[in-house]
């Protein structure tokens, strides 16, 4: 004879069934949900590099745009200066696809780099340049920071620049040749003997910058010093004169020993108003300073050096490109180097 359950003990075990229920109900839900998520979040990551690439690729149509606005700005004009098509940003522009729903925003400018110091010009073949030096702490003095930054920045410019070695010259005649130093190089035999002593060169220590950022690391330059030092100073492969007609004031006192940053001042404003230079000797009449002599290795009026900016949003993309453009052949403006920043 079979014994019947407890009618509470029954109840119970009903109770706990249903609870068990829940519970595995509850579980494969939260399992669900996040397999779910999981997947909602992958296609969203698909679906963000996807925008990513475009942007991409509508960033390089801006900068082949950019290069052809270079080239026929060459073609039309002997100088470089502020207010043509060039120098005029693009902001905000709507970018739209036939069939396509989504809106890109195109934002981007170009900049003359010839129009800022070159920090290249502080060294040549491993070796700092004082003049240079002195135009740059002239410009450090004027925007506030410390007098030693220049000959360091010198210095860290030179550490990334080959020394050539140098051989020494050999002598037709015979006897004793008396060297620079203090002891004496003896020639043998018929040949005659070294004038002077050859000196082996060496290869770069460091890097080369490639950008202002690049001077993270110097002593005394920080983040705040190289925010101040951006819109005045730049890192180009090649040492180049500053261009009268797109330099701003300080630059330009800088540069030019004897020209104070108020003549400096007056000569940009005259210049923004219409008054263009026209050449390296017009702008030296119009300083009405003999003392003052420029060199082309100082000032010019035309460029071939300029940095493409833009940025754009797509979806929940933004892309920001640089790009180092050489207009040295005016027919076919390249691109030196680009690079994605943050």
């Amino acid at each position: 004879m079979t014994r019947r359950p407890h009618p509470r003990a029954a109840r119970r075990q009903r109770g706990m069934a249903v609870i068990s229920a829940l519970l595995i109900v509850a579980a494969v839900a939260v399992l669900v949900t996040g397999l779910f998520q999981r997947q909602a979040a992958s296609v969203r990551a698909v679906e963000n590099e996807q925008a990513r690439i475009q942007a991409r690729w509508l960033l390089l149509g801006g900068l082949d745009w950019a290069r052809l606005v270079l080239r026929e700005d060459a073609r039309r004009n002997n100088t470089t200066r502020l207010g043509e098509l060039w120098a005029t940003p693009v902001a905000d522009t709507r970018i739209t696809r036939p069939g396509d729903d989504r809106v890109a925003l195109f934002s981007g400018r170009i900049e003359d780099e010839q129009g800022k110091y070159n920090l290249r010009n502080l060294a040549k073949a491993g070796v700092p340049q004082p003049l240079e030096i002195a135009a740059l702490d002239r410009l450090c003095s004027m925007l506030g920071l410390p007098g030693s930054l220049a000959p360091r920045i010198a210095v860290r410019i030179a550490s990334a620049q080959a020394v050539p070695g140098s051989s020494g010259e050999t002598g037709t005649g015979t006897g004793t040749n008396t060297g620079t130093g203090t002891g004496t190089d003896t020639g043998t035999g018929a040949g005659g003997g070294q004038n002077g002593s050859a000196t082996q060169g060496r290869g770069p220590s460091a890097p080369m910058i490639r950008t202002v950022d690049d001077l993270e690391g110097i002593t005394d330059v920080d983040e705040k010093t190289i925010e101040a030092l951006r819109p005045y100073v730049t890192v180009l492969p090649e040492t180049t004169a500053v261009n009268a007609n797109t330099a701003p004031a300080e630059v330009l006192s800088a540069v030019v020993p004897g020209l104070s940053l108020a003549q400096a001042r007056a000569l940009t404003e005259q210049r923004n108003a219409g008054t263009w230079f026209n050449d390296r000797a017009d702008f030296g009449n119009r300083l009405a300073n003999p003392d003052i002599t420029i060199s082309d290795s100082q000032i010019v009026t035309a460029s071939k050096w300029f940095m493409v900016s833009g940025t754009v949003t797509l979806e929940r993309a933004a892309v920001t490109m640089q790009a180092l453009v050489s207009r040295a052949n005016a027919n076919s403006p390249t691109v030196v180097w680009k690079r994605e920043t943050n």
